[in-house]
């Protein structure tokens, strides 16, 4: 599944050895300044190549901000998140292109899609749950849960107003 949610509906994109991957936010309010370097935290302690339990793969993943925000406001448009992958060699995989590889996702995704990525996992690679964790751990963590408050402040104030 690439897409989920219902108030933030977030879809995910691109592949373990595409040229990039990440995901767009639908729903995100507007008027919440996003920073660039408080994602780049936040992705820089879930790159890979920082121990012995993860690929060997050198990736910076370095967060490029397509669209959605203006002088670092959110503008309730969608916003769309880029990480471009950098280290990735198709023949690492080359031995193991006709046969699952064990803890990895190859056989459900062989099994639900009929198709296995010979470049390694593909969509079921961890390189895909970029998007994912940028909505999770800081979209909604940070972010939504930070400036809540300060959004149904301003709602109640408009609408006294009005």
């Amino acid at each position: 599944m690439s897409t989920f949610g219902r108030i933030y509906r977030v879809s995910t994109f691109g592949e373990s050895h595409s040229p990039a991957v990440g995901c767009t936010v639908e729903g995100f309010p507007s008027l919440i300044k996003v920073q660039r370097e408080d994602i780049q935290k936040a992705l820089d302690r879930r790159r890979p190549g920082q121990s012995s339990l993860t690929t060997k793969r050198n990736e910076t993943d370095q967060v490029e901000i397509l669209c959605g925000l203006e002088n670092e406001i959110s503008i309730g448009s969608p916003i769309a998140f880029l990480v471009r992958n950098q280290d990735q060699i198709k023949k690492d995989y080359s031995e193991m292109d006709q046969v699952p590889r064990p803890g990895h996702a190859d056989y459900t995704y062989l099994i639900k899609y009929g198709v296995k990525a010979q470049s390694g996992g593909g969509r079921s690679s961890a390189r895909e749950t970029i998007g994912k964790y940028l909505y999770i751990k800081w979209i909604f963590n940070k972010k939504i849960q930070r400036n809540l408050n300060e959004i149904l402040e301003y709602q109640i104030q408009q609408n006294q107003i009005s």
